[in-house]
């Protein structure tokens, strides 16, 4: 998940009085999705996810039960035991990116999820819990989530879901709390993006133009400087409401009083008034091309597509078209331009898990003058791949590359809830970790050359180089 974290290294202590609660309760076996309740009733269903390693094995046969739990207000909580494991994670995640901040109100996410950060790892007295109790505590924003991740050892996890709940329902934010916050975020705006971060906002303002996408989730310094606390709770009020907050608990935890803490304080949060509406979107059918000069005396050369999102039943075949070009010191671009042309001192490709419109993004920095050479060599393996698909031997070896960065980004407990809660708020469904690997797998070489042919059209291409200097680039 790519521009999703900031990090603060915290700790904390918990005790816990909890509330208990009666639910109705399902089974859901693996395969079959879960739906999503419209009932004011409190639900709890169960459905089961491949275990990938975490409990010891590393077999895909072994399972893991996942916990469902649906407060009458839409809030979710997801609940993973894995008690070998001597560590809890908390996912918390709001469906709110970039497509409800608007032009207008770019970085009040940011702005929310530090000042919640805030509430979670100061205590009265102002000393940082975090650093009492050496929990980890990070924060980010991107074009679909709002994201707060907690890993702390299972003795403290009953603390730490209490600061955290309580952090969440506690309500609007106090002018000194957006002050802060602004002061802080402010003093770092600019600090981590670097050449890649600042191209890649090019390239996405180039490439989705009208949809909210074209948008950085990076704060922008004029508005938070003339931002309110009025209009920061307005829009916490609009868009982190109960029916789109899911928390995915995993590890070492007792199942019934971490339920019954999230029941005593999220059943506080109130439900969304509005649905969120999705904006179709088709690129312009035109390759775009911009040139950029700059101060580096390096060159970078950025080649984009557009791409499924996440539930396409296209997205398979397009993960292993990523997987190929450019996932890899074994990618056609990683072998095509620096192995046998040396073209390139770093060769890169990006297809991120969106659940609107995605986008194929390769990347090669080069010398200034092989910026031209780069390009068409980017746009001829892509035409090849088009052309030829994939033989046996090249879509097996990608597949297993995969899979293996699949079950990789699983193996820790805060990768499992961090998907859980993404397929929860994506409505992807009980069994979507599951049958990934299926799906990867079902993929063939016809499939590789239809979607190539589909996606694989008008790109948009950056460049960006010294200036002050005549290229030659035929």
């Amino acid at each position: 998940m790519a521009g999703f974290m900031r990090k603060n290294y915290i700790g904390q202590i918990l005790l816990g009085a909890l509330l208990s609660g009666v639910l109705t309760a399902q089974t859901y076996g693996q395969g079959l999705p879960y739906p999503v309740s419209n009932s004011k009733a409190e639900t709890s269903k169960t459905y089961t996810i491949g275990n990938y390693g975490l409990s010891g094995s590393s077999s895909l046969f072994t399972h893991s039960l996942v916990n469902r739990n649906v407060l009458s207000n839409g809030f979710v909580c997801l609940t993973l035991e894995i008690p070998e494991k001597n560590l809890v994670c908390f996912e918390y995640l709001v469906r709110c990116g970039v497509s409800q901040e608007g032009s207008n109100l770019q970085g009040f996410n940011n702005l929310i999820l530090k000042m919640l950060s805030d509430r979670i790892t100061a205590d009265s007295e102002n000393d940082d819990v975090v650093e009492i109790t050496g929990s980890v505590v990070e924060d980010g924003a991107s074009q679909d989530f709002c994201r707060i991740s907690i890993v702390t050892a299972a003795n403290n996890g009953a603390f730490m879901l209490r600061r955290l709940c309580r952090a969440v329902s506690q309500g609007e934010f106090s002018s000194e709390e957006v002050e802060r916050a602004r002061k802080s975020i402010l003093g770092i705006v600019g600090e981590s993006s670097g050449t890649s971060g600042r191209l890649y906002d090019i390239f996405l303002s180039a490439f989705y133009r009208l949809h909210p996408y074209k948008r950085s989730t990076q704060s922008v310094p004029v508005i938070l400087k003339r931002l309110t606390a009025e209009e920061v709770n307005a829009y916490y009020r609009k868009n982190f409401t109960s029916d789109r907050s899911v928390l995915t608990v995993a590890g070492k935890f007792n199942v019934k009083s971490t339920v019954d803490t999230v029941k005593e304080y999220c059943q506080k949060l109130k439900p969304s008034s509005e649905k969120i509406i999705e904006v179709q979107w088709e690129p312009q059918a035109v390759e775009k091309e911009v040139y950029l000069y700059s101060q580096s005396e390096l060159a970078w050369v950025l080649v984009g597509y557009q791409a499924p999102e996440l539930q396409s039943p296209d997205y398979p075949a397009m993960q292993i078209i990523y997987g190929a070009l450019g996932a890899g010191l074994s990618s056609r671009l990683w072998t095509e331009l620096r192995e046998n042309r040396g073209l390139a001192y770093e060769v890169g490709a990006r297809y991120p898990d969106l659940v609107g419109p995605s986008h194929l993004l390769c990347h090669v920095i080069t010398k200034p003058t092989s910026a031209g050479v780069a390009r068409r060599r980017i746009l001829s393996e892509i035409e090849r791949l088009k052309k030829e698909g994939m033989n046996r031997e090249e879509l097996a070896e990608t597949k297993e590359k995969l899979a293996g960065a699949f079950l990789a980004e699983r193996e820790s407990l805060s990768g499992r809830a961090l998907h859980l809660s993404m397929a929860e708020l994506a409505g992807a469904g009980g069994d979507s970790e599951t049958s990934y690997l299926k799906n990867l797998q079902a993929v063939t070489s016809e499939d590789i050359k239809r979607v190539a042919d589909k996606y694989l059209r008008e790109p948009t291409i950056i460049i960006a180089r010294p200036g002050g200097r005549l290229y030659w680039d035929w």
